[in-house]
């Protein structure tokens, strides 16, 4: 087929607020919203453009029978439903309603992006990307890009991201030095779309005009894509049987209503999938049956999905095509001690859990709920577990619901550890009880391998601490790793003082602070006061003060990213304090207050030591009442330069603006504006 190169080019904006009175500053925050509302609406514009052309880009190949080709697109129009002249509103065959904005204008345009025309690859700036505009034999559909804008904390300028595909990170869109493109403007004009020139319906063909050069100007070329209304293939698959994006397929198999218009059909189903459709039509409906398939035969055609995962309905009607897909993938059905007794891996935070290494798991029933040894636990949606023992040397707690939803343990006790190489390793656990402290380690020559908590949801009691283990030895730990939890400090009175791990305490009128050489992950959490205007006192690691501190290895790393901090302030503590040799990340970190009290915070002391690597990164606060400075460092070391954390233009836990504010379910999700900050807890 013909590849088109086209073009959208980028206009800039620049985003400030400033002024000295406070009615100018209302209004220059109020024009700000304006600018990243618009700037919000052009990324839509956008996007819906792209997918409009990323669809006529599909061409079908018709073999003539006389040793001839020909190429028609893969898609057609059933219904023009919006025609103003700048903006049409089509219904393609396959159900999909999409819109085209021609020549419209906006605060900005696009980075920009074109087609190949050798490699069929899509162009970004002027680079090839590793993407496919249309499939390799140009009957699929290629990978679709699709835009975003983020806010850059250090410059305070939003800038272009792009994807190809929901499960691919966002990534900045870059220059040919591999800067950020940034959304600025040029001398207040408005900037036209520079991709199409003009589209319109022609009889029965809809037909788009665009730039071949991308820049607006002449020379053109056209494509036409027929508009038929007796030709349609829709797939309606139930609500219930979707879920991200994808039809799950059941043990046996499941079925949808498809709608068909046209003279001939035919289904494609991926590699290791069956899939087929009722022969008897029922005003123009018929059933679409998918299935595993149970040989490795190869598919009912010689034509190919797009990838492993598509299903494909495609209905002709003369030389015209309309084409419907849909992913599958099988159902989760079983339950993670099935996984488990059929010798399947469970990964729980960085650890795999199988029969192998794990051996003898046990799944709870009602009859039998409680846990009062050593062992690996399944428990069951909707079932109250409740631990009796306060010793144990090697407990795995697992919710055994495939879909991850979370079961409540009774943990009336504090986890004492005992033994040596044990583990405390918990998935998807609400844990019902305060504890002081949660767990510890209460002796010497304890040692716990693996401290490893996902998906769980731990409350602390005011003023006190998730693990105490000055008790034990130097480097009683060996791998620390908590990703995607809940941490809610029960404060009673402002201010108290809590510490997650806590190496440092007296004993018997001795003072013990301990080493550590274990790798620290604090990935993804939230930490949160429960109590509205009662802040923490806080810390993640405390290895103690002054040069008494327990020494943090050279060879480890501390990393604390993506984490939502809620009145979590590291006042008088600092939210790593010890003897630092070792590398510590902090990053992607969202730091939210409203205290009473403005106080003077940092995130960092090392007293003397010097860390072989620091990090800070994508740090961002927000003060709703009194001033908090929060500084990277207490007590700078040499090398390094001090440096203050960046505040929010506007709270990013707005509930007005669209945030989730829930203390009592310790849910925070920020605006729009700041959705790439802090937790990606949704």
């Amino acid at each position: 087929m013909k590849y088109i190169k086209s073009y959208i080019l980028l206009a800039l904006m620049v985003l400030a607020v400033t002024g000295c009175k406070q009615e100018d500053l209302k209004d220059d925050v109020n024009a700000l919203k304006d600018r990243v509302t618009l700037l919000e609406e052009q990324v839509k514009l956008l996007n819906e453009n792209i997918a409009f052309f990323s669809k006529v880009l599909v061409c079908q190949t018709i073999d003539n029978g006389d040793g001839t080709f020909t190429e028609v697109p893969a898609y057609s129009i059933s219904e023009v439903l919006v025609n103003d002249g700048t903006t049409f509103t089509a219904k393609f065959n396959d159900g999909n309603v999409l819109t085209l904005a021609i020549g419209s204008k906006g605060t900005v345009t696009t980075p920009q992006l074109g087609v190949n025309p050798e490699t069929g690859k899509w162009m970004l700036n002027g680079s090839d990307t590793p993407y496919n505009a249309v499939g390799a034999d140009s009957s699929v559909d290629g990978d679709k890009p699709e835009f975003n804008i983020a806010l850059d904390n250090s410059t305070r300028q939003y800038y272009w991201q792009v994807r190809f595909g929901d499960s691919e990170p966002w990534q900045p869109v870059t220059d040919a030095e591999d800067n950020k493109v940034y959304v600025t403007e040029v001398d207040g004009e408005l900037a036209k779309d520079n991709l199409f020139k003009d589209a319109e319906v022609e009889e029965n063909e809809f037909v788009l005009t665009y730039y071949t050069n991308g820049d607006g100007q002449d020379p053109t070329d056209e494509v036409r894509i027929p508009i038929i209304s007796d030709l349609s293939c829709v797939i309606n698959v139930p609500e219930e049987d979707m879920a991200d994006g994808y039809w799950e397929i059941g043990v046996d198999e499941s079925s949808a209503e498809v709608e068909i218009k046209g003279d001939h059909w035919f289904v494609i189903a991926p590699h290791g999938w069956e899939a087929s459709i009722s022969e008897t039509l029922t005003d123009g409906k018929a059933t679409l049956t998918v299935k595993k398939s149970t040989a490795s035969a190869g598919l009912k055609s010689r034509a190919t999905a797009n990838n492993t995962d598509e299903v494909v309905v495609q209905v002709n009607k003369g030389m015209y095509w309309a084409v419907a897909k849909v992913k599958v993938r099988e159902a989760v059905t079983s339950y993670f001690k099935q996984v488990y007794d059929q010798g399947g891996d469970i990964t729980v935070g960085n650890v795999t859990i199988n029969k192998a290494t794990y051996p003898d798991g046990k799944l709870l029933s009602t009859a039998e709920a409680t846990i009062s040894a050593d062992g690996v636990y399944f428990i069951p949606q909707g079932m109250e577990a409740v631990i009796s023992s306060t010793d144990f040397n090697k407990l795995v707690l697992i919710s055994d619901n495939p879909k991850g939803e979370p079961v409540v343990v009774d943990n009336t006790n504090l986890f004492n550890a005992t033994g040596t190489a044990g583990e405390f390793i918990a998935q998807n656990v609400i844990f019902k009880n305060e504890k002081n402290p949660f767990m510890q380690i209460d002796a010497t020559g304890i040692t716990l391998k693996n401290l490893v908590l996902d998906g769980c949801k731990v409350t602390i009691a005011s003023g006190k601490n998730f693990l105490n283990a000055f008790k034990g030895d130097d480097n009683s730990i060996g791998n620390i790793y908590l990703e995607g939890n809940r941490f809610a400090f029960n404060q009673t009175a402002d201010y108290q003082a809590s510490r997650l791990f806590n190496f440092s305490g007296t004993f018997e009128n001795v003072l013990y602070s301990r080493n550590l050489s274990a790798d620290v992950s604090i990935i993804n959490n939230v930490f949160y006061s429960t109590t509205n205007n009662y802040t923490i006192n806080a810390t993640i690691l405390f290895l103690g003060n002054n040069d008494t501190a327990g020494i943090y290895n050279a060879a480890n790393t501390v990393t604390i990213e993506n984490n939502t901090f809620i009145n979590f302030l590291c006042a008088s503590q600092s939210m790593v304090r010890g003897r630092i040799e070792g590398a510590v990340t902090f990053r992607n970190l969202l730091l939210w207050s409203n205290s009473a009290t403005a106080r003077n915070t940092t995130l960092l002391n090392v007293h003397s030591k010097t860390p072989s690597v620091v990090t800070f990164e994508n740090l961002l606060k927000f003060d709703k009442d009194k001033e908090i400075t929060i500084s990277y460092w207490s007590g700078v070391p040499s090398g390094y330069t001090q440096t203050k954390v960046e505040a929010a233009s506007s709270d990013p836990f707005d509930v007005s603006a669209g945030a989730t504010f829930d203390l009592e379910n310790g849910v925070f999700i920020p605006t729009a504006e700041y959705a790439n900050y802090g937790a990606q807890q949704r």
